[in-house]
């Protein structure tokens, strides 16, 4: 009989630093958040070392800040770290596409329309957080689809700010219902092979999705402006 090799536990560490980073990029932690070494181990009910651990891999992955006067807080990108994300996003995603048009994009189009697929289920069924995990899939299986290491590499720790920018951007049921439409639309072109206009596309897409999360950052901002007086 076939014995499976064992799986290694997860250590508090890796527990620690999934659990602060889904927080973060699904909205349970908000943007620009202060947080405590000593109030999150109490909470997880650890020591304050795996928390230290995980806080320094989140500020190497750029999802919060470490200042030794004001402590830890949640990323909160200005008008000029938008604009850079956003470049750097498409730069990345439109290079992975072209080169993805010269690997094997049929198979990648075959995954790509189960996502979008579902993704209209889940519209349809109201499960926006779901819906929102889909996009992200979308997009990473763009980036996957180039078989490029060096750019899935430089890819990878920007998608967690993205992840939890767009998470942001999408409350809007309008549009969530419009990325809906662009994606159906970036599926199909990828369907037919037409390269130039599916990376044209994105880029839409892509400018979009900027103008929304800065939407919500206007929206955020008087909200909270409204609290306070």
């Amino acid at each position: 009989m076939a014995i499976e090799p064992l799986k290694r536990a997860p250590s508090l560490y890796e527990m620690t630093l999934d659990s602060i980073r889904a927080a973060i990029i699904e909205g349970s932690i908000e943007l620009g958040d202060h947080l405590s070494e000593a109030r999150v181990s109490r909470q997880f009910g650890i020591s304050k070392t795996p928390v230290r651990e995980a806080l320094q891999e989140l500020r190497r992955e750029g999802l919060v800040r470490i200042d030794p006067q004001s402590g830890t807080r949640v990323f909160m990108p200005d008008a000029r770290e938008i604009e850079e994300i956003f470049e750097m996003r498409d730069l990345l995603e439109t290079g992975a596409a072209k080169i993805l048009f010269q690997r094997d994009w049929r198979q990648v189009g075959a995954r790509m329309a189960e996502i979008v697929e579902e993704m209209g289920t889940r519209v349809e069924n109201e499960d926006y957080d779901r819906y929102r995990q889909l996009d992200s899939e979308f997009h990473k299986l763009i980036v996957s689809g180039s078989e490029n290491r060096l750019l899935i590499g430089a890819y990878t720790p920007l998608s967690a700010k993205i992840d939890a920018m767009r998470n942001r951007g999408l409350e809007s049921i309008g549009v969530v219902r419009r990325s809906l439409k662009f994606h159906r639309s970036l599926s199909d072109l990828l369907a037919r092979g037409a390269g130039g206009e599916f990376c044209r596309k994105l880029r839409v897409h892509i400018a979009n999705s900027s103008r929304d999360y800065e939407a919500w950052i206007a929206s955020h901002a008087a909200g909270k402006s409204e609290k306070t007086r």
